[in-house]
């Protein structure tokens, strides 16, 4: 018998940051490639292949002229804006699902980049949750400049984020958000909240539910020579 093909969910693609320090290799980092691939068309053929529909991505508009939209990879609905922060671009993204919500919806970074199977593992993990607990994707691998870290129980639900001590894990640009955690964005953007850092914190502060999983290594595509390690992550 063929294999059962995997349950349907909504995604949102956040790539809408300037990337200036990706400027010289692309002039917008969703298009950045990697092992033969943009980063933009990895994301959205993995999306695809697990199931996922519909998919919105945000990408930064002022970066991208009308020439260069013609050529971007099939399946996501895009939108295009100029956002002060990721949690601006997530606002946005939100907006632009169908409502009302999923009881999840899963959204990701456009420059983050793990194995295959990590990335199905996650998703898998993602579609246990319980309706009122979120996700999110952390790794033991710091390489960031300004990493968030995780502070979580032994059963990985997380406590909370930041602060001045340390942990051994830290986030890594994938989150499964309720829809009661993605009704927050909104009101938060507009009490002048900025960035998903921020949102996360907010969120464990007040006790909602989120759970921790954990892969060794995934890159964070922020500087030319994260390009180099995300190949050899992937194995080209």
């Amino acid at each position: 018998m063929p294999p059962t093909p995997p349950s349907s969910f909504a995604a949102g693609i956040l790539g809408a940051g300037l990337g200036s320090r990706l400027r010289g290799v692309s002039a917008c980092k969703p298009l950045a490639e990697v092992a033969g691939e943009t980063l933009l068309g990895r994301t959205s053929r993995l999306l695809r292949e697990n199931g996922a529909s519909p998919v919105i991505c945000a990408l930064r508009d002022e970066l991208l002229p009308l020439e260069a939209r013609a050529h971007l990879p099939e399946g996501p609905t895009y939108i295009f804006v100029n956002t002060e922060s990721s949690l601006h671009t997530l606002a946005e993204v939100a907006k632009a699902l169908p409502q009302p919500w999923p009881a999840h919806v899963f959204f990701t970074m456009a420059d983050t980049v793990l194995s295959p199977g990590d990335f199905r593992d996650f998703l898998a993990f993602c579609r246990g949750l319980q309706p009122a607990e979120c996700g999110i994707l952390a790794t033991r691998f710091i390489d960031d400049e300004n990493p968030l870290y995780v502070h979580a129980n032994e059963e990985g639900r997380v406590l909370r984020f930041g602060g001045s001590d340390r942990s051994p894990i830290v986030t890594s640009g994938m989150y499964c958000l309720s829809s009661s955690a993605l009704a927050l964005v909104a009101p938060e953007v507009a009490r002048g909240t900025k960035k998903m850092r921020n949102f996360l914190g907010l969120l464990a502060s007040r006790g909602m539910a989120i759970k921790s999983f954990v892969v060794e290594k995934t890159v964070d595509v922020d500087h030319p020579m994260d390009l180099a390690q995300a190949e050899t992550l992937l194995g080209g």
